[in-house]
């Protein structure tokens, strides 16, 4: 306690810091104990040691409890008027007087008002310094060697967080809160910002000429021009719309955001084990909401063009591994291409011989060349199956790495793409229809979440 003293006389003498901004920073010997109990201790015995040094050394004992009456230690005040010293208290340099109980009670009642109107399990507070505090703070630390000391931030959230632990019966939650709960005891203020919801699905798209997300106009992006006959549009609708839209309304979400593993062209149907998904749905009031009714609200309000199946509750965790997967993806595609010259069984065997486990060299699209850059892409085709229809008509069964262009590795892309079907038939396509089939395989593939935190309690 001897070098406890010491330093804090020493602090006191160059700064007026209140009772429990001093005893935060020194009440790291002492565990468990709390920052006004362990600064009133403090205050009270250097009061002592100046009381005891006025008869030997006055100018030390005064230097003392003026600086003890500076910090507002009101014994201290209360000796200096006796003494005939003129002393007045100043504001605490790191809190500016504001970490008191009556500020904590303040924004504790304003928090428990805020997230009222939310549902969430756990939560987490966090604290807002202004820039300027935390220097100060800071030099404290490095001018006393105060390495073990508690942060000012560290001491808001706790008292704070343990307050709302009572008042809300709900536990704090330091690695996945469903509620954030941010406070600055300088302005009073309150911010509640509950976690983002997460529904993992598998979606279906029965029709072409529907876009995986919205498809604004180039020309007017939104604003409708005569491009667009002033829709602003290309597409009136979307997956993303159909899917995030009635589960923002049931969630009671102010946005989404749709995460998809991969896409697909609009004029491509998505069928077999569908289109893996994760919606993520922003600050919502509700996090429990009936899938099923979701799963038909989807497909009502889509008038069947628009399906998913799995529906369940995921984590950010995730939506990091459905990213991921995306490139380590093998996917499945069904192709009905018509030939412009005739197409034998011996032609498609030879195709099926050349292009099994073939490494395709592709450069970008020429389609998308205006939205994408230049790069030529190497990816396999695992397996191919063909189908003659007619003598111009062949149905193809294609598996191959996530992000190969198939339609390119059909048709060739005027020679961008090699090898091709057409070069190794020799024979231009002249329509091709594609059908998404759904993922074979991923190297992450995200697994349905079955863990209590993903699940609604």
């Amino acid at each position: 306690m001897t070098e406890t003293l010491s330093k804090a006389r020493e602090i006191l003498l160059r700064y007026s810091l209140c009772g429990r901004c001093l005893g935060r920073l020194l009440a790291y010997d002492k565990p468990g104990t709390r920052a006004p109990e362990a600064g009133e201790e403090i205050m009270a015995k250097l009061l002592r040691e100046a009381l005891a040094l006025l008869n030997h050394s006055r100018e030390s004992a005064v230097a003392l409890i003026k600086a003890l009456s500076e910090s507002g230690y009101r014994p201290a005040q209360k000796i200096a008027e006796e003494q005939g010293l003129r002393v007045e208290a100043r504001i605490c340099p790191v809190c500016l007087g504001r970490l008191t109980d009556g500020v904590i009670d303040e924004v504790v009642a304003e928090s428990v008002k805020r997230v009222s109107d939310y549902e969430f399990e756990d939560f987490l507070v966090g604290a807002y310094i202004p820039k300027y505090i935390a220097s100060v703070e800071e030099r404290l630390f490095s001018e006393f060697g105060l390495a073990e000391s508690e942060t000012l931030r560290k001491e808001i959230t706790r008292e704070v967080g343990s307050r709302l632990e009572a008042l809300l019966g709900k536990p704090a939650n330091f690695t996945s809160p469903e509620m954030l709960i941010l406070v600055d005891i300088f302005t009073g203020t309150v911010e509640a910002k509950p976690a983002s919801l997460y529904i993992y699905g598998h979606y279906f798209k029965n029709q072409p000429n529907i876009p995986q997300t919205p498809w604004y106009c180039s020309t007017c992006w939104g604003a409708g021009c005569e491009r667009c006959a002033g829709l602003g549009r290309i597409y009136p609708d979307s997956v993303a719309e159909y899917v995030g839209e009635p589960a923002m309304r049931m969630a009671g979400a102010i946005g989404y955001k749709f995460h998809a593993a991969g896409r697909e062209d609009v004029d491509v149907t998505v069928e077999g084990t569908g289109r893996p998904f994760i919606l993520e749905l922003i600050m919502p009031r509700r996090r429990r909401i009936p899938l099923e009714t979701l799963k038909e609200d989807i497909e009502r309000n889509s008038r069947g063009r628009v399906k998913v199946d799995m529906l369940d509750y995921a984590t950010h965790s995730d939506l990091k591994m459905l990213k991921v997967s995306i490139e380590g993806s093998v996917k499945r595609y069904s192709a009905i291409v018509q030939f412009e010259r005739n197409v034998s069984i011996e032609d498609l065997a030879s195709l099926e011989t050349a292009l099994r486990g073939a490494v395709i060299e592709q450069y970008t699209p020429t389609r998308v060349l205006k939205r994408k850059g230049e790069k030529i892409r190497k990816k396999r085709v695992l397996n191919i199956k063909s189908t003659l229809i007619d003598t111009h008509t062949v149905r193809f069964e294609i598996e191959a790495d996530g992000g190969l262009y198939v339609k390119e590795l059909i048709h060739g892309d005027a020679g961008r793409t090699r090898p091709s079907v057409a070069e190794i038939l020799g024979n231009t396509p002249t329509n091709i229809s594609l059908r998404f089939l759904g993922i074979l395989k991923t190297l992450h593939h995200p697994k349905q979440p079955t863990s209590n935190h993903a699940r609604p309690k």
